[in-house]
């Protein structure tokens, strides 16, 4: 399974918005860097393979609260928007929950030797704004474990489903420039804690089934064509203003959304092979769905699992777009806006079926 964390202020593909084969110079850099992080890939799983040793694994599963959040708010109108103003007095509460789980499969040798632990957290790793480069709050977390395990610990972070989770906390004016941080401490604080009471699991079976279903193209009306046909023809482009589905500067957040719009349809097919993957250890089951899913997928397969000692991840080999639920299919939803998502409106569900269905 390959997964991304997503991380927003990571490698630096076409920085600044401009595509990086328009770029001589960012060209061959990227290329460069491509090369040889294709080979370290290539070198881990020959190097994992080569020192395989007898281990035992644990889990449990913990809780973290007050760092992530639903990012998509009712407001006093009756109609939920995506990243509403901060402290606005028309925010009514957010449309759904957060998914606060941290399970944490715990993985020491025979001697009792911590190894590393595949763990996984719903929230967007964008917290950093701005040109820095960094692993954002996953990179903290895999230090901080070090700190206590040792630095050959090796943390596999695999993202929860958090197409429509952030660290925006609505409710105040801003957040702390190192809320990145804090978010990775308070993960591996609960992570450590964890640990500490989780229970070995059996590792009667080792399973994984990679499968890949056909998923129709997210149907658009004539209506919603026309009116970008209109945002193009009629709004004029500026510079330097920040696209944001908050309010700030709507014409031209409509005109760059109605030329994605455009582009989605030029460039797109009408059905999407998209991939699902299940993995067991022993009782430890891994559910990978592909794109960007909203929280309630996950929580519906967990709860469908029953067992409780699962992951479910989000951003497993490939991406097409958001996936919400059908009831957030808003112009004022971010995720659910043509280009943003991709496929049809039930997507989510027929992921979720085929994923619980997978399990052996």
């Amino acid at each position: 399974m390959i997964g991304f964390t997503h991380t927003h202020t990571g490698i630096p593909f076409g920085r600044g918005g401009i595509p990086f084969e328009h770029d001589e110079i960012v060209a061959d850099s990227i290329k460069g860097y491509i090369d040889v992080f294709v080979r370290l890939v290539a070198d881990c799983a020959i190097l994992a393979d080569m020192r395989l040793e007898k281990c035992s694994a644990s889990f449990g599963k913990g809780e973290v609260k007050g760092i992530s959040f639903v990012r998509d708010y009712f407001m006093k109108n009756g109609t939920p928007q995506t990243n509403p103003p901060r402290t606005s007095p028309d925010i009514e509460g957010p449309t759904h929950e957060a998914d606060y789980d941290l399970p944490v499969l715990f993985i020491k040798n025979e001697s009792g030797t911590p190894k590393g632990a595949i763990l996984g957290f719903a929230c967007h790793a964008d917290c950093v704004s701005g040109d820095k480069l960094t692993g954002d709050y996953v990179s903290i977390l895999s230090k901080e474990l070090k700190k206590t395990y040792g630095e050959d610990f090796v943390t596999v972070f695999l993202l929860g489903c958090c197409g429509n989770i952030n660290h925006f906390d609505v409710s105040k004016e801003s957040d702390a420039p190192d809320h990145y941080v804090k978010m990775g401490k308070k993960l591996a604080g609960e992570a450590i804690k964890t640990v500490s009471f989780a229970k070995e699991i059996s590792a009667d079976k080792l399973n994984a089934s990679l499968e890949y279903i056909d998923i129709p193209r997210l149907q658009i009306s004539n209506e919603e064509i026309e009116k970008a046909k209109y945002y193009i023809a009629t709004v004029k482009e500026k510079k330097g203003v920040k696209l944001a589905a908050d309010g700030t500067a709507p014409d031209q957040y409509n005109l760059a959304m109605s030329k994605r719009l455009m582009n989605f349809l030029a460039t797109t097919p009408e059905v999407f092979t998209v991939p699902l993957q299940c993995i067991q250890i022993g009782e430890f089951t891994i559910y990978g769905f592909n794109s960007e899913i909203f929280a309630e997928f996950g929580k519906i397969v967990k709860e469908s699992d029953g067992t409780g000692i699962n992951l479910v991840a989000t951003l497993c080999n490939d991406a097409f777009g958001y996936v919400p639920t059908k009831d957030m299919f808003y112009d004022t939803i971010y995720e659910s806006r043509p280009g943003s998502s991709q496929l049809q409106k039930d997507a989510g569900y027929i992921m979720a079926d085929k994923l619980i269905s997978m399990k052996k």
